[in-house]
Order: C-alpha cells, then structure tokens, then sequence
C-alpha cells in the first residue's frame, strides 16, 4: 500500500514539473510573438492587442472595433 502511494505522488510530482516547464515555453513564446507582431510595435495599437490590429495613424482596430490608442511602450 505505501508502495502504491509513493509511486503516485512520484508520479503527481511528474506531472506537475512538466506541466511547469511547458506553461513556461508558451510564455517564452508569446513574449517573442509580442516583441515583433504589428499590434505590440506600432504608434497606435488597439487595447486588446488584436491580431494584425495597430497602425501608424489613429483609427479604429478593423477585429474589435475599438478605437486604437498611442502605444507608450514603443
């Protein structure tokens, strides 16, 4: 019995750890997508950060239609 519940928290541990390791690769990932994509580096952005939103003159985001606003971090 004790052999039985030691091998599951081994396992339960396992888990965990992998699902660490990859919640951290997705993360790593979409920093990367955030640093190049067009709605992150242009002068005005749409506050959701939709897909291929953002441009260099105001206006309206064409995906959520909200008005884009400056983008301060650029």
């Amino acid at each position: 019995m004790k052999s039985t519940l030691l091998k599951l928290s081994f396992l339960l541990i396992l888990v965990g750890a992998m699902t660490a390791c990859t919640t951290n690769i997705k993360s790593d990932a979409k920093s990367e997508h955030e640093q190049n994509s067009k709605e992150y580096t242009s002068k005005y952005i749409c506050p959701m950060h939709c897909e291929g939103s953002g441009s260099d003159t105001a206006g309206i985001c064409p995906v959520c239609s909200m008005d884009y606003v400056k983008n301060t971090t650029k």
